[in-house]
């Protein structure tokens, strides 16, 4: 004979294997994919809905436009920071320095740790 509570515990195994070969089927490789799918939509929702309120309470408190100012300056500085760095670093592009430069100041070249060259001109 069984111990009834043993065929309980069996009962029970058989019921969570049951639930696992119906899952891995591929039904649930389908299932899977679109609750991975809804998942992910759900966090994409959830931070836009963060970010809404994140928004509505610093303007709500008047420190929108003080946020956005300072974007605003750090993009400015960022462009303007892009706008001093050389495009090309082709090895094609070297730079000589000038034959008749003064030495106390005008045109010199420094090379950066990257190895790339830029003329700039120094004055006193």
């Amino acid at each position: 004979m069984i111990d009834p509570e043993l065929k309980t515990q069996l009962d029970q195994i058989n019921q969570n294997l049951f639930e696992i070969k119906k899952k891995s089927g591929p039904a649930g490789v389908w299932r899977s994919f679109f609750g991975g799918v809804m998942s992910a939509l759900g966090y994409v929702v959830g931070i836009a809905l963060v970010v809404m309120l994140l928004v509505w309470v610093l303007q709500k408190t008047g420190m929108l436009p003080a946020f956005e100012e300072q974007v605003r300056s750090f993009t400015e500085l960022v462009n303007g920071a892009k706008q001093l760095l050389p495009t090309t670093t082709s090895s094609s592009n070297k730079i000589q320095a000038p034959s008749g430069a003064p030495a106390g100041g005008g045109e010199s070249i420094i090379t950066l740790p990257n190895g790339q060259q830029l003329k700039v001109n120094i004055t006193q």
